[in-house]
């Protein structure tokens, strides 16, 4: 399953400031994606109408549809935000890029406009906050003053997409797991990819596996096992994670580990967190 088509890059950018930085550029990003689904989508638990999904063919991630027939992308390298219309992709893209967020707002609003849209349903609120929230027309977007760190993101979100589409090959071979439904996504309030695991009559909860792109906490990416019981509970905190789940990235390309073994590695932290439960 693994092609080794994409490299973790060069871990040394994550100790320096411009990487958090981008992580925070990018972040917003993700923010305005979410903003869209948020808009037209009726809330789903747990935020789940917010989550994006890999789309192959431009290896970008995509928001769900909304509105009938449209959806955001990202382009990560160069944080190019874009509207796609059944599918395709559509001119007129907004870059972040030398732009306040008050400018993002106007893109979206003429954007629909351009397609007949209800503009009045389009809001900037989201159900979640972040510390890493950008709004407002005083502080401009900066991602060309990023872009060794936003290449650097990149290239997990591609590596760590390949990973868990690993894992989730690896699981659905194990009888216990076979049944189940597995899909990946991308969560805009956590900053990470996570591989969704649920079983057919959806009342038995399993955990998730992913790779946080990094956090206030932890700066550097890391893989982490997540019990699913602890997604929507107001005493846990999004942060939060069990400490002897985490696989932090560092470590990872430091010792050496191949996608191999960090796949199984993955997987057997899965049967331990679900054989606890």
């Amino acid at each position: 399953m693994l092609n080794n088509s994409s490299q973790w890059p060069s871990i040394n950018i994550f100790d320096t400031k411009q990487f958090r930085q981008a992580r925070i550029e990018a972040h917003n990003a993700l923010f305005w994606m979410a903003r869209g689904a948020n808009s037209f989508l009726d809330a789903a638990p747990n935020n789940e109408h917010l989550s994006l999904f890999w789309h192959k063919d431009s290896n970008n991630f995509r928001t769900r549809s909304f509105d009938g027939d449209l959806q955001i992308g990202l382009n990560f390298p160069d944080l190019e935000l874009y509207f796609c219309e059944a599918g395709q992709k559509v001119p007129h893209s907004f870059w972040l890029d030398d732009r306040t967020p008050a400018f993002a707002e106007a893109w979206y609003l003429v954007e629909l406009l351009h397609r007949d849209r209800d503009q009045s349903k389009f809001s900037t609120d989201l159900p979640f906050s972040s510390p890493n929230m950008l709004m407002g027309d005083t502080e401009d977007h900066n991602a060309s003053a990023y872009k060794p760190e936003l290449n650097a993101l990149n290239c997990c979100v591609l590596k760590g997409n390949e990973i868990l589409q690993s894992v989730l090959h690896t699981l659905a071979q194990k009888p216990e797991f076979a049944k189940c439904r597995q899909w990946i996504t991308l969560e805009p309030e956590s900053f990470s990819l996570s591989l969704n695991v649920s079983a057919d009559n959806e009342v038995v909860k399993l955990p998730s596996i992913g790779v946080s792109l990094g956090d206030h906490l932890r700066p550097a990416p890391f893989f982490f096992v997540k019990d699913s019981e602890a997604y929507g509970s107001s005493k846990t905190h999004l942060l939060d994670y069990d400490a002897q789940t985490l696989l932090p990235l560092k470590s990872i390309v430091n010792e050496l580990t191949s996608d191999v073994a960090l796949v199984k590695k993955l997987v057997n932290k899965f049967i331990e967190a679900n054989n606890a439960k």
